[in-house]
């Protein structure tokens, strides 16, 4: 069957001689994996609709999303370009996606994921402060995982202390709007303590060696 799917795509890799696999978040079925055939002869339009970091609307061919379904049509929903011609931007993008990756479980259909999504590439586009606005992003999305950050925050003796709890509450319920205009914020120790998190109950992801190198 034939199903049109809206998506965002988290990565992408070729598979095969010809074929390229790419990772998506989709609005109706959650994350899936979907097939892009012959990858390497595809039309412009479609190799630019498979790429990480594009919104995308996809006609795909298959029984249901567990099988990998095969990508037989895309129309570019958002491309992302701001953020896909910037190197420091794009990392930043490219670790949210990551993540997202590596915490999403696949075929759980999550809209308010999706659109957090959607939301820190939109944030990561304009922002002064990327780096905080990707901090951000992780822990709502961690929370709405149903990880318990705050729990680790609280038994972790290196990231203890009152003031942390509340910068770390601050920054989750912050909007993407006023991202920059957060004062008296310990974003090194939170990023750390973040990424241990992540490294210690998920996998960290293979982006950090990039983001040290870059800075802030």
């Amino acid at each position: 069957m034939y199903y049109s799917i809206k998506g965002l795509v988290l990565n992408a890799k070729i598979q095969g001689e010809h074929d390229k696999l790419i990772t998506v978040y989709s609005y109706e079925w959650g994350k899936i994996q979907a097939v892009v055939p012959s990858a390497k002869k595809i039309a412009a339009k479609l190799s630019s609709a498979t790429e990480p970091l594009t919104e995308s609307e996809f006609m795909v061919f298959g029984s249901y999303p567990v099988l990998r379904p095969k990508i037989t049509g895309a129309n570019i929903i958002e491309n992302n370009t701001k953020i896909k011609t910037d190197f420091k931007r794009n990392l930043y993008a490219l670790y949210a996606a990551e993540v997202s990756d590596k915490i999403a479980p696949f075929n759980l259909e999550n809209t308010v994921k999706y659109n957090l999504i959607v939301r820190i590439w939109q944030i990561l586009s304009v922002c002064k402060y990327p780096k905080r606005a990707l901090t951000a992003f992780i822990l709502r999305f961690l929370k709405l995982s149903g990880y318990a950050f705050s729990d680790y925050l609280k038994n972790n003796n290196a990231f203890a202390g009152i003031g942390i709890e509340k910068t770390v509450k601050r920054l989750s319920n912050c909007s993407g709007d006023n991202i920059d205009m957060l004062e008296e914020i310990e974003e090194e120790k939170i990023w750390n303590c973040v990424e241990n998190y992540l490294t210690n109950y998920i996998r960290r992801p293979a982006l950090s060696v990039f983001l040290k190198k870059i800075g802030k």
